[in-house]
């Protein structure tokens, strides 16, 4: 966007209104509310707003781009089931692992409570691969064997953070994890058939980490299928805005192909801020956050298709993400009304709650 007339900013709603950009988006079938950094209070709270106005607009379905056991739990949760919820979040991708969650998830459980004819479905639409708990429950079956505990004790703390992640910040102790879990299965020999099959399943889900065999392409199809067997129901994605943009090959990208106007994408950002122990620099210059920030204030841009045609720059932050090297963290988009139908922007952000490590429940 440099070099762009940036006047166009100042026609927008200078002001944040969730309301108005469910009213724009109501008309999808699947309706992708994107944030760009899972690490701030302020823009999931946004994200939760507009998914109550498109509940009121008939939307319901609510789902995760995580593991279906888990989010299987926040549906019971949500249907007004005695489900302990802190428990099963501490099974949940760490991101989702804060008290802003639990929030959402009450008050899902509250609209079921009043609607009980009318409900809202929580559903999760990521690969179904190991949990936390499933290493204590092959450590219970299998007699603890001390070898086998020191080596799930390291490849575990991929499920708090990615290994990329662990790699990015230093704390990764260098054998790839899959090596780590198939020493373990070698040295746990052949079980029972249930316990065999959590133990392949912790060697496929770190045979599948980011940098080692995950394929992006192939896990965003699958997520964007199992979204459109939802879409007559409508349905809600709360994810990362790269996921939800409406281009490329991310699961708002073929969702995008598979259903054109039917689709709609939310990208909701911010300008600087305080997350997880260090401050935000403000936004590379010419960055759509940037052009936003420097117009003074919060705004809506509603709807996206209002805004110049071009390609330009937007700041996702993520687990491997340093200050220091902010430069690297933006995204390019082809145009802002291509890969989006509405925008939010937050000047400053706070960071989430983080949840206390939960017990596992058995048989998730």
């Amino acid at each position: 966007m440099v070099g762009m007339d940036h006047t166009w900013v100042t026609e927008q709603l200078a002001r944040i209104d969730p309301d108005a950009v469910a009213e724009v988006v109501a008309e999808a079938s699947v309706v992708g509310l994107g944030v760009s950094t899972r690490e701030a209070r302020e823009p999931f709270q946004v994200a939760v707003d507009i998914t109550r106005g498109l509940v009121e607009r008939g939307f319901r379905v609510l789902a995760f781009l995580d593991n279906p056991r888990v989010v299987d739990r926040y549906d019971r949760y949500a249907a007004g089931e005695d489900v302990d919820l802190m428990a099963a979040l501490g099974q949940a991708w760490g991101p989702w692992r804060t008290r802003e969650v639990v929030e959402a998830l009450a008050w899902v459980r509250g609209w079921n409570a009043r609607h009980p004819g009318d409900r809202v479905r929580v559903i999760g639409v990521g690969p179904s691969r190991a949990l936390p708990g499933d290493y204590d429950r092959v450590l219970d079956a299998a007699g603890a064997p001390p070898r086998v505990v020191e080596l799930f004790g390291v490849i575990r703390t991929a499920h708090d953070a990615g290994e990329h992640v662990l790699r990015a910040s230093g704390t990764h102790p260098g054998t790839p994890f899959v090596e780590l879990a198939r020493e373990a299965q070698r040295l746990l020999g052949p079980l029972d058939p249930t316990t065999d099959a959590l133990v392949a399943g912790i060697v496929e889900h770190h045979a599948n980490a980011i940098g080692v065999g995950y394929d992006a392409e192939a896990e965003e199809r699958a997520a964007a299928n199992r979204l459109l067997t939802a879409a007559d129901q409508g349905v809600v994605l709360w994810e990362g805005s790269a996921h939800v943009a409406a281009t490329g090959h991310m699961a708002g990208g073929h969702l995008r192909r598979a259903l054109s106007t039917g689709y709609a994408a939310v990208h909701i950002t911010f300008g600087t801020g305080h997350l997880r122990g260090f401050d935000v620099p403000a936004p590379a210059a010419g960055s759509l956050e940037d052009v936003l920030l420097r117009a003074g204030g919060p705004r809506t841009l509603v709807p996206a298709a209002d805004t110049p045609d071009g390609p330009l720059r937007t700041r996702l932050i993520a687990g491997v993400y340093e200050p220091a090297k902010d430069a690297g963290a933006y995204h390019r988009l082809p145009s802002l009304r291509a890969a989006f139908d509405a925008v939010v922007f937050l000047p400053e952000v706070t960071p989430v709650r983080p949840l206390p490590v939960a017990v596992a429940p058995t048989g998730l």
